[in-house]
């Protein structure tokens, strides 16, 4: 035993930087995202560049959002579809067709408003993001 732990103590004094092991971050999602995590990123993604987007022209005039229709899409846990998320889903929806037929910071809020209705309810852990995803300009 002794000798074995000699030998890998020289192992160890021998072995230069470059073979010792790098530092990897874990993936965001380790096992993958289901099709409905993924839309859910997809529609912030689609907040976020909208309210950049504003932000460089100050002007809602024709401009439109994707309806992501959520419930199409397959969860990563079913209890995550509960009656909450069936109530919620559909306010989402109104709120995106609102905002598409009348764009403006109101409605764009409405729609901020209809995720958050949703995730605090159902998936909590993404509601300070969205909060962020609120227009909050006065000019």
């Amino acid at each position: 035993m002794r000798l074995l732990f000699l030998g890998f103590a020289f192992l160890m004094a021998c072995s230069s930087p470059a073979d010792a092991p790098q530092a990897q971050l874990a993936p965001a999602q380790p096992n993958g995202s289901s099709p409905l995590a993924s839309t859910m990123v997809a529609m912030d993604a689609q907040l976020h560049a909208m309210l950049e987007s504003v932000l460089a022209d100050r002007n809602w005039e024709g401009r439109q959002l994707h309806n992501h229709q959520l419930l199409n899409v397959e969860s990563t846990e079913g209890s995550m579809v509960n009656d909450h998320f069936l109530e919620q889903a559909p306010l989402y929806t109104l709120a995106i067709d609102q905002f598409n037929e009348d764009p403006s910071a109101k409605h764009f809020n409405a729609v901020v408003e209809a995720c958050l209705g949703c995730h605090y309810g159902t998936c909590p852990g993404p509601i300070e993001r969205i909060e962020k995803r609120t227009w909050t300009s006065t000019d």
